[in-house]
């Protein structure tokens, strides 16, 4: 499970380098200079709770047997899109105290960072050679 872990946290590092640049880019374009980066960090939250259920579901569902951990797998993402929906709703709803297209951004995040993993990857076993031969 070291490898899962070590996953969980470059794509956590993921995220959070994406939430950077995006609330960044986005508040120079929109010109929303607090509404819209205070929504794409509350889509990120989203987008790291995702990860660290996802992460637990995993957990669990390697302790299970096989049909039962499908089932279980297979309710926990029911869980965790509904919840994305719901948040979404949300977000249009109270759309005068939150940009839902930055919640929205935040929360495609955990998507990115999937597809960045090899990359960021990468750059942490360079720095974890780099602090090894440091020493």
């Amino acid at each position: 499970m070291e490898q899962g872990k070590r996953t969980y946290y470059e794509m956590l590092a993921a995220i959070i380098f994406q939430l950077i640049v995006i609330a960044i880019v986005c508040a120079l374009i929109s010109g929303e200079y607090v509404m819209f980066p205070v929504s794409v960090i509350a889509g990120g939250a989203v987008a790291m709770g995702i990860l660290r259920n996802m992460m637990k579901s995993i957990d669990i569902a390697l302790d299970l047997d096989s049909e039962t951990a499908r089932k279980y797998g297979r309710r926990q993402a029911i869980v965790r899109i509904t919840l994305m929906g719901l948040i979404l709703c949300v977000a249009f709803y109270f759309k005068e105290y939150v940009e839902p297209w930055g919640v929205c951004l935040g929360i495609f995040t955990l998507k990115f960072s999937a597809y960045l993993q090899p990359f960021t990857h990468k750059c942490f076993e360079k720095i974890m050679k780099r602090r090894i031969k440091d020493k």
